[in-house]
């Protein structure tokens, strides 16, 4: 219910992402390996060496737009209609 209603208030700005694998991919390097999960909040990638909280990385992913395939291979989506970020100083 809850996306149906950001469809209707933020028409064609809602993306619906699919979260299969996205806590066992890399969002460093993209490889995906279900032994980086080395415990329920750790995620280390065994190529690339990127370590960080598992939920974190999850959510990079899905932030990013990545998605997974039936099969495994990474599709990225683009969102063409997304409004500008600004650019926060740090």
């Amino acid at each position: 219910m809850l996306v149906e209603r950001l469809e209707h208030k933020a028409a064609g700005r809602v993306q619906r992402i699919p979260a299969a694998y996205t806590s066992q991919t890399c969002s460093w390097c993209g490889t995906r390996d279900r032994e980086a999960r080395e415990s329920q909040a750790v995620f280390r990638c065994r190529s690339c060496g990127h370590t960080a909280n598992a939920d974190v990385n999850a959510a990079v992913n899905i932030a990013a737009g990545r998605a997974v395939t039936a099969r495994g291979a990474t599709a990225v989506l683009v969102a063409e209609n997304r409004e500008p970020q600004l650019a926060t100083s740090a």
